[in-house]
């Protein structure tokens, strides 16, 4: 049961199910009709879509009286038959046009905020008495003379007096003016709005004078544009389908309904017109006659079979927050195109200040910096495999440091971690341990400046987790025993604890991306933009590298597993420029295309195409940062072009739109020669968007489409991509590519000499005394 289930469902996924193939081809066919109209230009005659509105919008409105009927079974229906005029009344609206997401949206805003002003009492003004469906049914003394005058036109009551059977106020305050009342059923079928346009001029004119009203009002048109009357027929008063002289025809009931539950009930004059915007609606409600006029709007070329574009309004969403985070959280960088030089007098270990430059690339995207979008998770090779040269440079500095020991200051102002040849021979003191004066245990690697095994407490030094003869494999000291402590660190005038109770001046600090470490001051740190370890005491102690790429903590300190970042690069931007073009592409492109491919499947395509183009650019370029959506808008691009190749015999044009594509995508091959753009991950993901389009899409394919044709396509399409990408992460850990000077060239052109410079920090340092 489940096993056919899934077949079954999988069949129809792909488009390959028999029962199925017949209609769900003739729906994929008039979508592809629509995006090409969008996208590509005009169909031919013979694939031309046929409008499915009328040129002018109409809102069709269902009449009270058939609400009322299917609400109310007491009442019996009308005898007789009905004629054209009311059976047109009687028609079902058509199908209401599917709104958009941010339609929705701004439609639940704008009734929260109805709902918050409707208690609120608003002055009745004529532009708004006149967009009533229906007329109040009462004035206010406070209402305008305008209002009042409409309010008593023998129009407005030629209208509601008819529904009921007993006269009102009005009514016979206007009968009054002519003469005598005329009973009520003689004034109902006098006052009744269809004999009265039926009538004759005369006796209209007569009809007039009987009512008292005489001269007042000739007519409408005798009347300014702000005083005459829309003669409409309100949504709640029934029609009079019988004659004058037929009684036997009249319905049961007519009895009258309250006016103020009218009132409260068909008060519709604060409705959003046709082609009003919502956001227009909550600030003044003025109309979008731009918007209404428009060919696409009324020819409504979106069928409801259209789906939403969800994915792509989350990934944008997405991608827009976490810029702004980035640069709320670390700032904008540098601007430029060049390296940036910065210099200052710092405080170094010696205890005296001295001049140090460093430089760094600028950003021209304005964006954060280099380091900083590897510790948001950019795509960096070091961060998620063991990279040879970096883990060969961090081999060389333990092994330097190795033969380090604790330099002390001779006037006892301090004392740091550092080599013979950093420590000074006339004001220093290089306290080193050796055969001929060992340290606790017989160790005669050391000393370390503040650490020692003989007074930390955790972790001890016991057996079997005694610590080895090896400074750079000894553990930070979380606590230290009373005579290690500052409270006591001037108690103890033996040498072999000067190096316990010198006061440390240098700590290790972690500089640059590719894990550098030194052992200097928090000032010089600072200003290096370096990670300061306060709690170590060694490099070794420490994890640059896990610093440097920030995210999850790697497992194992030595081994960098963050392969999650081929992915959550994918969402980062080098600054916002590179998100306006993200944000332009995946407007114009993506979202028509998931209006046909719905989301499940254009998300395949582009997380699919941004992760395996970022995988081949970290094996070709490993130690760049390189962020954005690039593989995965070359995969939108790649499944555009799938679709131009399938919907070539129905354009009028087909090369222009080919053409047009190609420009694209040359351009953005172009601006991949720049830094922080990868065209690796345009290739790659080229490729990979190329078949996973004709995989995915339903009913593509070469030549002229035919369903076991298409099941081998899609065998051949998915085996490729899955050979493909397990041929690039083989390519990744197990022969890895650490140095390609020529394929620098194909993702980053140097125009200046700075230009592709690298995003490592380079420092400077003069030794001279200031």
């Amino acid at each position: 049961m489940v096993r056919n289930y899934i077949k079954r469902e999988t069949a129809a996924f792909f488009g390959v199910d028999p029962m199925q193939e017949e209609a769900q081809r003739a729906r994929w066919v008039d979508r592809r009709k629509r995006l090409a109209t969008r996208r590509y230009g005009d169909l031919k005659d013979e694939y031309a879509i046929a409008p499915s509105l009328p040129s002018t919008p109409v809102t069709p409105v269902t009449p009270y009286a058939m609400q009322s009927r299917l609400a109310r079974p007491d009442v019996l229906p009308q005898s007789g038959t009905q004629d054209v005029t009311d059976a047109a009344r009687w028609e079902e609206p058509p199908v209401r046009r599917k709104e958009s997401v941010a339609k929705m949206t701004f439609s639940g805003v704008a009734y929260v905020v109805s709902r918050l002003a409707r208690q609120r009492a608003r002055e009745p003004t004529l532009s708004r008495t006149l967009s009533r469906s229906i007329q109040p049914a009462a004035q206010s003394e406070s209402a305008t003379p305008s209002v009042r005058y409409r309010a008593q036109s023998p129009t407005l009551c030629s209208v509601q007096e008819p529904f009921f059977d007993v006269l009102t106020r009005d009514s016979r305050d206007l009968g009054d003016g002519g003469g005598a009342a005329a009973p009520s059923g003689e004034l109902s079928h006098l006052l009744d709005s269809s004999a009265a346009a039926s009538a004759p001029a005369p006796a209209a004119a007569a009809m007039q004078q009987r009512m008292g009203v005489g001269d007042a009002v000739d007519s409408n048109q005798s009347m300014p544009y702000h005083f005459q009357h829309r003669d409409r027929q309100p949504k709640w008063a029934r029609q009079n389908t019988f004659s004058s002289g037929d009684s036997s025809s009249r319905e049961v009931g007519m009895s009258r309904i309250g006016n103020s539950f009218l009132e409260r009930a068909f008060d519709n004059s604060d409705r959003r017109q046709y082609g009003m915007g919502v956001v227009g609606k909550l600030f003044g409600r003025s109309l979008k006659r731009s918007v209404a006029r428009q060919p696409r709007v009324r020819e409504q070329l979106e069928d409801i079979e259209d789906h939403r574009p969800y994915f792509t309004y989350w990934v944008t969403t997405v991608q827009i927050l976490i810029l702004f985070i980035s640069i709320a959280c670390y700032g904008f960088g540098t601007i430029g195109f060049n390296l940036n030089q910065r210099s200052g007098l710092v405080l170094t270990t010696s205890l005296s200040l001295k001049q140090v430059d460093y430089s760094e690339p600028a950003n021209f995207w304005i964006g954060p910096r280099a380091a900083d979008l590897i510790h948001l998770g950019a795509k960096f090779a070091p961060c998620m495999r063991k990279d040879i040269k970096i883990l060969k440079e961090i081999d060389e500095s333990r092994l330097k440091e190795r033969n380090t020991a604790c330099c002390i200051r001779n006037d006892e102002s301090g004392c740091v971690q550092s080599s013979r040849s950093d420590c000074s021979y006339t004001i220093e003191t290089w306290k080193k341990w050796s055969n001929g004066n060992v340290g606790p245990g017989g160790r005669i690697s050391g000393s370390v400046c503040g650490l020692d095994p003989k007074y930390c407490e955790a972790p001890a030094s016991i057996a079997p987790y005694e610590w080895p003869d090896d400074i750079t494999k000894w553990p930070i000291c979380r606590k230290t025993n009373s005579r290690g402590s500052p409270q006591r660190r001037f108690q103890y005038k033996d040498k072999a604890a000067e190096h316990m109770v010198c006061e440390v001046i240098g700590h290790p600090c972690c500089i640059g991306i590719h894990g550098s470490c030194e052992i200097t001051t928090k000032e010089y740190c600072d200003f290096v933009r370096g990670y300061f370890h306060e709690e170590a005491s060694l490099c070794s102690q420490v994890s640059c590298l896990d610093d440097v790429c920030g995210m999850i903590p790697f497992l194992s300190p030595e081994i960098p597993d963050q392969f999650y970042r081929l992915w959550t690069s994918l969402f980062l931007h080098a600054g916002l420029f590179h998100l306006v073009i993200t944000i332009v592409i995946q407007y114009f492109l993506m979202r028509d295309l998931e209006k046909l491919t719905g989301a499940f499947r254009i998300g395949v395509i582009y997380m699919g195409s941004g992760v395996a183009g970022n995988l081949a650019s970290a094996i070709f370029v490993p130690y760049r940062a390189e962020v954005g959506p690039a593989g995965a808008q070359f995969g939108l691009l790649a499944c555009l072009i799938v679709e131009v190749l399938n919907v070539w015999p129905m354009l009028k044009r087909p090369g222009h739109a080919m053409l047009r594509l190609l420009g694209i995508t040359l351009f953005l091959f172009v601006l991949g020669l720049v830094p922080w753009i990868d065209n690796y991950a345009h290739l790659f993901g080229f490729i990979f968007g190329f078949l996973l389009s004709y995989a995915l899409l339903p009913y593509v394919s070469f030549g002229t489409y035919d369903r076991q044709r298409k099941i081998a396509l899609i065998w051949v399409c998915l085996l490729s991509c899955l050979f493909l990408f397990a041929a690039l992460f083989a390519l990744f850990y197990v022969i890895p590519v650490y140095d390609c000077e020529i394929c620098t060239y194909f993702n980053c052109l140097p125009l200046t000499r700075d230009f592709c410079a690298e995003q490592n920090i380079n420092l400077k340092r003069d030794d001279g005394l200031v």
